[in-house]
């Protein structure tokens, strides 16, 4: 119609595999990523040629959360891992090159929301009604008593062995406590919680080393030092 504005963007290929929304695509590599959504189905992509390579399945509800986990060392022969948690309430590790499910977790209470990995140390987050903190054995290292109803929505590394996590309206840091001769148990501290927001916070995403960016439901948009978690800078939409 004349009020429709043009489309200036003309799609090189439409890619066809899924049955229901997509809500997520994540990179792989230089040639490949995948996309998940709401049919329980991931599917690894050529990145170049738009040619689906893989199709996973394993879950039997729609996927909540989507991450990939490559090798510590970027010359090692292990093979790029994908993680994917669901409404089921299992997260299942894949082996990107064979398509094979190598493990399927399912000792959680509730529904994943988001996961993390922080590759420095070789662990993952999962992100739910608690908090939980798991190494590529998969052996829960430590984990969060129940944090909400709601549950962690979002998560972010910020430095200092820190990760900031959205949990409704506040804003949780985290500190990973890794082992030590002394203390050789991991442990994760709730060190602060922050209460700048007005509204369910749906979105979180680093900035830079020194920064990160949270968005709620209604608009709002916070800027924080990631050092000592102020708010830098905001904007209200509403």
């Amino acid at each position: 119609g004349e009020d429709q504005g043009q489309n200036p963007y003309t799609e090189l290929l439409v890619l066809e595999a899924h049955r229901d929304i997509v809500r997520f695509l994540v990179r792989l590599d230089d040639f490949r990523f995948a996309s998940a959504g709401d049919d329980g189905i991931i599917v690894v992509w050529n990145a170049q040629t738009g040619e689906k390579l893989l199709e996973l399945r394993g879950h039997t509800q729609k996927i909540t959360a989507v991450i990939a986990f490559p090798p510590l060392d970027s010359c090692e022969a292990s093979s790029q891992l994908l993680l994917t948690a669901s409404a089921d309430r299992t997260v299942g590790v894949w082996d990107c090159d064979t398509g094979r499910q190598i493990q399927r977790v399912t000792c959680f209470q509730s529904t994943v929301k988001c996961l993390t990995v922080l590759q420095r140390l070789d662990i993952w987050l999962s992100g739910g009604s608690d908090l939980g903190v798991w190494n590529r054995k998969l052996d829960l290292l430590c984990k969060t008593s129940h944090l909400s109803d709601t549950g962690i929505s979002a998560l972010v590394e910020i430095p200092g062995n820190c990760v900031a996590a959205a949990v409704g309206r506040e804003l949780i840091i985290f500190r990973l406590v890794t082992p030590t001769e002394e203390l050789p148990e991991w442990d994760i501290i709730e060190v602060k919680r922050l209460l700048d927001h007005q509204d369910n916070i749906l979105s979180l995403a680093n900035i830079n080393d020194t920064g990160f960016v949270t968005g709620s439901h209604v608009g709002e948009l916070l800027i924080w030092d990631a050092l000592d978690w102020t708010v830098q800078a905001c904007e209200r939409t509403f």
